[in-house]
């Protein structure tokens, strides 16, 4: 197993190099597409993927051209950077907002095979109130596929109807809705 790991040095990088890209582009201002139902645990997989760009860090190491070494070291370093920026944002919500109330939900309208839900944001006194609408699918028990349909701020309630089994109607504008939140 240990000479796997040793042979494969440059596919473990790219392997760990993917999953970071793939949670940057899967971010919609900190809230990925793929999400779990508890926003603690949407928060505390976001801290662990900040570890990756030391992992990159040390994996360099072992590459064996020294311009291999330093070019990874210096993007490394920036991705280090930036990922204990996003961390000292994410401990800082953790520490002052009240989960129950960042994200409340307000309307929740049943499909076949997945719901839209209104959520009232409230992130703290300094700023205004929110309204984010959401058509969530759980793929696996406790894991959401999300798709924002509508987000407006400076707004305390929306009205929401169902249409027909692919549609809703929010604030007067029809949007249809996918049976796989995606896909079809």
């Amino acid at each position: 197993m240990n000479n796997l790991i040793r042979n494969n040095k440059y596919i473990i990088h790219i392997v760990l190099l993917s999953i970071y890209i793939l949670w940057i582009l899967n971010l919609d201002y900190f809230y990925p597409f793929i999400r779990f139902k508890s926003l603690k645990l949407n928060d505390i997989f976001s801290l662990c993927i900040q570890i990756i760009p030391l992992m990159l860090l040390i994996n360099g190491f072992r590459f064996k051209h020294i311009s291999a070494k330093i070019i990874n070291s210096i993007f490394s370093l920036i991705l280090s950077l930036l990922s204990i920026a996003v961390a000292i944002v994410i401990l800082f919500n953790i520490s002052t907002l009240n989960v129950n109330e960042a994200l409340m939900p307000i309307h929740n309208i049943e499909f076949e095979s997945s719901s839209v839900i209104v959520y009232r944001s409230n992130f703290g006194a300094t700023t205004d109130f929110g309204i984010t609408v959401r058509q969530e699918k759980e793929v696996i028990k406790g894991v959401l596929l999300v798709k924002n349909l509508y987000k407006k701020y400076h707004m305390y309630d929306i009205t929401i109807k169902k249409l027909d089994n692919n549609a809703v109607e929010i604030n007067s504008k029809k949007i249809n809705i996918k049976r796989n939140v995606y896909f079809l």
